[in-house]
């Protein structure tokens, strides 16, 4: 658990998901650059090459644009946290990127443009927070009232000194750096070897770590595989003309053995996922990610499970390669695979690439097909864990009960968010499984009353927990329900007790009628309707018997598909309520678009009745509802002179604390409430 939450905290650190975020926002680029090579792969194998090297050169070039890119997107995101110009930000930061690494040379020998992604993260950071520290400072402080030309000086003036004081940093580092190169034998300083299986390793690793936290580890140890491409044309040269012996480590060593669909063997896992997620979320990313990992691109299946900031699968996601490495070499090493004797492109899908890398031996193709396997294993009681845990995605059997779930309704799956707030969905779940261990949940019932006859008119269906020294909590859990996207479970859940419940509450009195509160994702779930339906039929009760409560909240999301749900819903003879009217911004709008039978006036409106603006705009809100022609319902009534103010309005139904608070299904059947003769109440 202390690894979780340090996790946590770092899921949630601003700077941090900034790196994941802009990387995730340059992953367009890479997709395309990689889909250029792929195209230039093909078309060199059928000999289209004059085509081939065009795509190639685009493939090239769009790679080059992505620090750049990287250095604007970060520059933008942290304009707006430190609240500094936009477009002094952006300029200021490219153009120190640029003269940077021109000053170190980092520059790609293709087109004259800078590649270094440290150099552009850390450009971009410097020149943000050297402009947030100036803007302390009157004379480059800028003012509403400033006119506009004293605005541009003070942005310029601003960015100006930013560019001197990075530039002077780079000079000065670059001059300590040459003089120490002059004075100091830098052979003490470790450096990895290419060759050294200790040093590859090690590259591995350091190469999953950076991935772990969105950055792609392949671009900041560049240098690394660049000098490994170099020894090894060198090698496989003097291994033709000379007959030397095959290095073990070379540039495709990685590409073919520990990056199997990508780094991190993303192969194995897109497997994994597919033959054993419960999660129909899970299957489907893998699906569509699966002809990716074949050609070695891993950026869906990475951001999407996410493995970024997932304490869960960074696990595995460095064990697998790291295995992966000593498993291949100790291969080779020992004679049962020959060394890779051939470069091809990174792009060559597994088993083809282990074939013809290897000369042509059979033992290269297996020796991936094993790699593959023991990916499977390795990654298989991890991603079950995670499946269940249901972080960030899909639906989680969190009860070993079922309690909430269902297999009729088609959930909608957390797939939005690639780098979610994993500290929010780990807290979620931890209160849901503490809650689960500590009580149970239950429906309690409110009455609403019709204080024309004086009569009960209906119930609404409230979920409670009650723990086990019987103490009734409020549902303050909800929100972590909605965290993991497991409302539409919870909603059905809630429709299923109360429809047991009013098969009871019927025998007694079959006028009762029970309100059910929907969430959003519940209704917009596919096949909502037809469950509704399937689960009224199949019980004692009619269609009259139950209302559904929709708010505006849901209105807003999609009005065609809630309009189709409130016309099939009023076919059958569900009525359908608007709840919560008077906290929204569209309340008169919706009112005019959708037919509800029933608007129920927020108790936030109530509790302003002790002043003259109150009164006005509860007022309005009476009359906006009376126009539908729909019932009224005000919730939240709980003293007399609200009791009285309201019903000089002609408002029929009052649901509050004055008349009857929340009460249990067995207060309700041993109580009286439910027959005719104790429907009277208080006369107000």
């Amino acid at each position: 658990m202390p690894m979780f939450k340090r996790m946590s905290h770092l899921s949630a650190n601003k700077y941090l998901v900034a790196v994941s975020n802009v990387f995730l926002m340059a992953l367009p680029l890479v997709l395309i650059s990689t889909f250029c090579e792929l195209v230039a792969l093909i078309c060199d194998y059928f000999n289209f090459s004059d085509f081939g090297k065009t795509v190639h050169y685009v493939g090239e070039t769009t790679g080059i644009m992505i620090p750049i890119v990287v250095n604007f997107y970060l520059a933008t995101y942290l304009s707006a946290v430190k609240r500094i110009p936009k477009g002094t930000a952006i300029a200021t930061s490219l153009t120190v990127f640029f003269i940077v690494s021109y000053q170190w040379n980092l520059i790609s020998p293709l087109i004259p443009l800078p590649v270094s992604f440290p150099v552009s993260l850390f450009t971009a950071y410097i020149s943000c927070e050297i402009i947030a520290k100036l803007k302390n400072i009157r004379i480059f402080r800028v003012k509403a009232n400033h006119s506009f030309i004293d605005i541009s000086m003070s942005m310029l003036a601003g960015s100006i000194v930013t560019i001197s004081m990075a530039l002077s940093i780079s000079f000065m580092l670059r001059k300590i750096f040459e003089q120490l190169s002059v004075m100091v034998s830098w052979s003490f300083i470790p450096r990895l070897d290419p060759t050294s299986f200790l040093d590859g390793l090690i590259y591995e690793v350091l190469r999953g770590l950076f991935w772990s936290i969105g950055i792609n580890g392949h671009n900041i140890l560049q240098m690394y595989k660049s000098e490994l491409y170099d020894i090894t044309i060198i090698n496989i040269t003097e291994w033709h003309n000379f007959g030397v012996d095959l290095n073990i480590l070379s540039t495709n060593f990685y590409d073919f053995f520990t990056g199997i669909g990508g780094s991190g063997n993303m192969l194995s896992l897109a497997i994994c996922m597919i033959f054993f997620a419960k999660s129909k979320g899970y299957k489907m990313l893998a699906k569509s990610a699966l002809v990716l990992c074949l050609f070695n691109v891993n950026e869906p299946i990475l951001y999407g499970i996410p493995i970024i900031f997932n304490p869960i699968m960074i696990i595995p996601f460095l064990l697998v390669p790291a295995v992966s490495f000593v498993v291949a070499y100790s291969a080779i090493y020992i004679g049962i695979v020959p060394p890779l004797s051939e470069i091809h492109s990174w792009l060559m899908p597994p088993f083809i690439s282990g074939y013809l890398a290897t000369g042509g031996a059979i033992s290269g193709a297996l020796l991936q097909l094993l790699l593959v396997v023991i990916g499977i294993t390795i990654y298989l009681p991890f991603f079950k864990l995670m499946d269940k845990r249901s972080l960030g995605i899909g639906v989680s059997d969190i009860f070993s009960n079922r309690l909430f779930t269902s297999d009729e309704i088609e959930v909608k799956t957390r797939l939005t968010s690639f780098i979610p707030s994993l500290h929010i969905n780990l807290s979620a779940q931890q209160q849901i499984e503490k809650l689960q261990a500590e009580g149970e949940f239950i429906l309690y019932y409110q009455p609403q009353v019709d204080i024309k006859n004086n009569k009960i008119s209906g119930y609404e269906a409230l979920i409670r927990f009650r723990n086990h020294q019987g103490n009734i909590l409020p549902p303050t859990f909800i929100s972590a329900f909605n965290q993991l996207g497991l409302m539409p479970e919870l909603d059905l859940w809630v429709l299923d007790k109360a429809i047991k419940a009013a098969e009871k509450f019927i025998v007694i009195n079959p006028d009762f009628k029970v309100s059910i509160n929907i969430s959003p994702d519940t209704l917009l779930s596919k096949n909502f309707v037809r469950i509704v339906k399937d689960r009224i039929t199949d019980s004692s009760l009619s269609f009259r018997h139950i209302e559904l409560e929709f708010t505006e909240e849901l209105l807003i999301l999609d009005e065609v598909k809630v309009t189709q749900v409130m016309f099939e819903l009023h076919a059958l003879g569900i009525s359908v309520a608007l709840d919560d009217f008077g906290t929204g911004y569209s309340s008169l709008a919706y009112l005019s678009r959708f037919e509800f039978d029933k608007v129920k006036i927020d108790r936030s409106l109530v509790l302003n009745l002790d002043c003259q603006r109150g009164k006005e705009l509860f007022q309005i809100a009476v009359q906006l509802g009376k126009i539908t022609q729909a019932d009224i319902v005000v919730e939240g009534v709980e003293q007399q002179s609200e009791l009285d103010f309201i019903a000089s309005l002609g408002v029929r139904y009052i649901q509050g604390f004055y008349f009857y608070q929340p009460m249990s299904e067995d207060d309700l059947l041993h109580g009286g409430l439910l027959t005719q003769q104790s429907h009277e109440v208080v006369d107000y």
